[in-house]
């Protein structure tokens, strides 16, 4: 576990100090920006959050509107995960995308306050001193359930935050890193309309591969899952960059998504995370390469 002191770790990160100062102000902040935090404490709210991941700009790569956080992760189920966000995604996407860990039920979400940093750093630089803020995040419950997603959140400044203690994810033996999943349901009885879309599919990827000169279909893997053809198709990607992955993750999705959606526009910009899955080795699911 990789313990760190977050009130030292955020001096560190946040870009507050104008280059040249005249002052330095540490105790008081200009009244007009005064951090208003939120003081009625949520029941999912911890003083204490153990096992924090941390996703930087390191793990991070975008493309259009769309991210990959190039993080592997196991899901345990009914877990609820904490990641402290020092990258600049945009908090929606984390509500709304179903590729960021989709077997992810519950997180929390930490996220600085960059709007009250950015507006000190400016009132800072304007009146040519620095200025050291209270540390001030947002934190957000985010849950899917029932076909929604629930989300509450609450503002903390200085002393009021948690504490943290942070975790570097290891990558588990005889697993898969799996960026994309896709399932099919039965062949008939009734036939699940994703079947309609398989010669598509295998155009799609020849047609990808051609073009960007990548193999993305070296590691996918294929499992049966039913007596009526169900299965599922994972795609590990391996030898891809973090970007060439992003590309052809978010190109999948609006090829699956439109075809799955009788063409209807999807919604092109998306979170994508890995996540780490079993390896079945034996039995009627055997996982069986496929290219």
């Amino acid at each position: 576990m990789l313990k760190l002191k977050y009130k030292w770790y955020l001096l560190i990160i946040l870009p507050m100090t104008a280059l040249s100062c005249k002052s330095k102000i540490t105790a008081q902040q200009p009244s007009t920006l005064i951090a208003l935090v939120d003081t009625v404490k949520p029941d999912w709210y911890r003083e204490n959050y153990g096992q924090v991941v941390m996703i930087d700009d390191d793990l991070v790569v975008k493309k259009n509107d769309s991210y990959l956080i190039d993080l592997p992760l196991r899901i345990v189920p009914d877990s609820t995960y904490v990641f402290f966000l020092s990258a600049r995604i945009p908090v929606e996407l984390f509500k709304k995308s179903n590729e960021f860990y989709p077997d992810l039920q519950h997180f929390v979400l930490i996220v600085p306050d960059w709007k009250f940093y950015d507006e000190i750093a400016k009132e800072a630089s304007k009146q040519g001193m620095c200025i050291e803020p209270a540390t001030t995040n947002f934190y957000y419950s985010i849950k899917k359930e029932d076909g929604a997603v629930r989300v509450d959140s609450i503002r903390r400044s200085g002393d009021d935050n948690a504490g943290f203690d942070f975790v570097k994810p290891a990558l588990p033996k005889n697993m898969l890193t799996v960026y994309r999943k896709e399932s099919y349901g039965s062949v008939c009885c009734p036939r699940d309309p994703k079947w309609d879309m398989i010669d598509k599919d295998n155009s799609f990827l020849h047609d990808f591969e051609q073009t960007n000169h990548l193999i993305v279909t070296r590691g996918r893997y294929v499992q049966m899952e039913g007596k009526e053809g169900e299965k599922s198709i994972y795609y590990t990607l391996p030898g891809l960059s973090s970007v060439q992955r992003l590309d052809f993750l978010a190109n999948k999705y609006v090829q699956w998504t439109s075809a799955k959606d009788n063409h209807e526009t999807p919604i092109l910009s998306q979170l994508f995370a890995p996540q780490i899955v079993p390896m079945v080795t034996e039995g009627f699911n055997k996982m069986k390469e496929q290219r």
